[in-house]
């Protein structure tokens, strides 16, 4: 066994004309042992780019809430000017607008955060024969801690202004669906965005555009089309049932909410899969 956490010895490497693919069982098991394995070694780096990340930063993790509250100034703003019409929310416009974007914002960053984790330690996966599943734990983890600061910062702002019950707790766990939807959805991201770039600046061209048809700072339409848009997008049920849990302490639509995430946990098995079949492909390229 080697001395540093995460890197294995070189193994023996047996080629066969049976595929992965039609063991997908044994493949998350594989994955979900290299995730435990590779805990010390995830840790290291989530230290690392938190450091990289605040460092020379008067404001810290301010920032973290900066968004947000800019966001609904703005859009609070625009109302109030009646510069736009927008339909009254059943909570408080400001407080609707500010959780939207707060969600959205994990949101996006639990879809960009694989890539770039993972791009960050190409140059060492080339080189040696480390757990491929830690720079994924490790963007996983530096975005729950970011969903920690966002709660804490907004639910101190909640409490001042809105008023907050004891079934707030329960956000974390709410909220952990949203997460795995974007995590898995960067996770497929990654084999393609490592070999082209494109991917990654297409990816924040999309999550612009997704902004705008999510209903974020606006009340979602009941009119058709834009219901059918509503219903198509998976983020939708997501974002609106942790916003009512925070806001009201009750979901308007358990029902969507318990299907988008069933089906969030099912896209994560198969983006792990994935994963786990074409990186070794990817890094051999790489490193040709």
């Amino acid at each position: 066994m080697s001395d540093h956490p995460g890197i294995e010895p070189l193994e023996e490497t047996l080629y066969t004309s049976d595929s992965n693919v039609i063991h997908p069982v044994a493949i998350l098991r594989s994955v979900l042992r290299n995730f435990w394995k590779s805990r010390e070694l995830a840790w290291l780096l989530i230290v690392r780019e938190t450091k990289q990340r605040y460092r020379q930063s008067r404001f810290g993790l301010l920032w973290i809430l900066i968004t947000p509250l800019l966001s609904t100034l703005i859009f609070a703003l625009l109302l109030h000017k009646k510069i736009l019409n927008i339909e009254s929310t059943d909570i408080p416009y400001p407080i609707y607008v500010m959780l939207g974007t707060m969600l959205w914002q994990i949101f996006s960053e639990s879809i960009t955060t694989p890539l770039k984790s993972f791009n960050s330690f190409v140059p060492i996966m080339i080189k040696i024969n480390m757990y491929r599943e830690a720079p994924i734990l490790s963007g996983l983890v530096q975005v729950l801690f970011l969903m920690a600061m966002q709660l804490v910062l907004t639910g101190m702002l909640l409490a001042f202004f809105h008023g907050i019950s004891p079934s707030i707790l329960l956000v974390p766990l709410l909220i952990l669906p949203l997460i795995l939807f974007g995590t898995a959805i960067g996770i497929l991201l990654v084999p393609l965005g490592v070999l082209y770039k494109d991917v990654g600046e297409g990816t924040n061209v999309l999550l612009r555009i997704g902004f705008l048809v999510t209903p974020i700072a606006y009340p979602a339409p009941q009119e058709w089309p834009w219901s059918l848009l509503m219903t198509l997008n998976p983020v939708v049920p997501l974002l609106q049932g942790c916003r009512d849990w925070m806001a009201k302490g009750v979901m308007s639509d358990p029902f969507a909410y318990g299907m988008a995430s069933g089906g969030a946990l099912l896209l994560l098995m198969i983006a792990l899969i994935f994963y786990h079949i074409t990186i070794p492909v990817v890094l051999e390229r790489l490193g040709a």
